[in-house]
């Protein structure tokens, strides 16, 4: 095949054509790589091949100028063409593989750009400020953010200080707490600022600013809060029940020992009267004892202390049905407890009647540290079984554990009721 030189024209065109496409190539090949190439040694690689094809479009471009035409001129390089045509092919296939490859790294690697474009799909606005207070790395949501601030681009950290200081004046952007940072933006939406800084691998000091969503937390917050206030309703309520509930228990007690002892004084009159038409005097002490406490009770009923404290009518109900209380102790001076003690003291006053025939009951209160307790004995009949909660007990208990106490029954050898309560100190909630 004949050399470059003694081709014809067209030939040799062609081929010009090539070179120079290849000298494209590979300058394009050369900055493309330029930074990206760890090894030395392909950098030089890339180099040397745009300088071969720079020499040898140089020297092949001279001998086909038109100026040397019907000239002698030197064959620099005598090479044929098929050669020629080789190395350029070879030449443009390795390049364009070296580009594809470099192509593919650039997808899996990071990037300026790509770091860019990560922090921007952040939901969350974040900056990096440089020592000096400028922005080094912003993302868009914190762009979006500021502007609704500041009506402006953010540029420097201090104006970002200035616009969250001043952020109720302006946008109607609400600073919910200034402790937590929290603020409440136009669309309703609630972000929480954090600013740190960051130490960087050359060791300069970079100052991190982080606004987060709470807007979930801050609806559940809200939701919150409003099932606080109905249960504080709902408790007001429950508490108005409750002493309504003690009132009625303890005029309910009242009754039924007043229906008992007015059955005991009609059951006094027959005997007595059965006694004076038999002439049976041995036993009238019976019938006039009975008649006696039916005439006590009627006598007490018309002294009661109206108007008397929650103790006084509880140990005026218990005389009034023949029941001595012995009160060691003194009662807690806070209502709730001293209302749930007195509940206690009733219910085991009537239980004790009822159930164990008691004419006396002993009631001794302790105070210890913050909590105060109270045990209730009486002087009847033990319980023949194991004494379960229920009734009046089991709403007792229902009491004592709505205020955080607890309640303890000992059924042997004898009845005992142990109930504590933790004392509210003052000051607390």
């Amino acid at each position: 095949m004949k050399s470059f030189y003694l081709s014809s024209a067209s030939a040799q065109t062609m081929l010009l054509v090539a070179l120079f496409l290849t000298l494209i190539l590979s300058l394009f090949l050369l900055l493309a790589a330029y930074g990206r190439q760890r090894d030395k040694w392909k950098k030089y690689l890339h180099l040397s091949v745009f300088l071969f094809f720079l020499i040898l479009l140089s020297v092949l471009a001279d001998a086909f100028s038109p100026i040397t035409e019907g000239l002698e001129y030197k064959m620099w390089l005598p090479l044929p063409m098929w050669l020629l045509w080789c190395i350029t092919f070879a030449a443009d296939f390795l390049m364009i593989w070296d580009i594809a490859g470099l192509w593919r790294l650039r997808r899996q690697s990071l990037s300026r750009d790509s770091i860019k474009q990560a922090l921007d799909m952040l939901p969350s606005g974040i900056c990096y400020f440089t020592p000096s207070g400028s922005v080094k790395l912003c993302n868009r949501q914190m762009d979006n953010l500021f502007r609704t601030i500041a009506q402006s681009d953010l540029q420097t950290l201090a104006e970002l200080q200035d616009a969250l200081s001043d952020c109720d004046a302006c946008s109607g952007v609400i600073r919910l707490s200034w402790e937590r940072q929290t603020y409440l933006f136009p669309d309703g939406k609630a972000w929480r600022y954090r600013q740190t800084e960051v130490k960087a691998s050359d060791g300069a000091l970079y100052t991190e600013a982080v606004f987060s969503d709470i807007t979930e937390l801050y609806n559940k917050n809200l939701e919150l809060k409003a099932q606080i206030k109905r249960l504080n309703a709902i408790s007001r309520e429950l508490k108005w029940l409750s002493d309504n509930a003690l009132i009625l228990t303890r005029e309910k007690e009242v009754l039924s020992a007043k229906t008992k002892l007015h059955d005991d004084m009609g059951a006094g009159l027959i005997a007595i009267r059965h006694i004076l038409n038999n002439n049976q005097t041995e036993e009238a002490a019976n019938a006039i004892e009975l008649f006696r406490r039916a005439v006590s009770t009627i006598k007490y009923d018309n002294a009661y202390p109206r108007g008397h404290s929650e103790p006084d009518r509880f140990l005026h109900d218990a005389e009034a049905i023949g029941v001595k209380v012995n009160l060691s102790g003194e009662l807690p001076e806070q209502e709730e407890l001293r209302r749930v003690m007195i509940l206690a003291m009733r219910e085991c006053l009537t239980n004790s009647v009822r159930h164990a025939g008691a004419t006396a009951i002993h009631i001794t209160v302790e105070k210890k540290g913050d909590s105060v307790s109270m045990k209730i004995t009486n002087d009847g009949r033990p319980p023949e079984t194991e004494v379960v909660p229920k009734g009046g007990l089991h709403n007792l208990y229902r009491h004592i554990i709505a205020c955080g106490g607890t309640m303890e029954i000992q059924s042997k050898p004898s009845f005992a009721l142990t109930v504590v309560l933790t004392v509210i100190q003052e000051g607390t909630e």
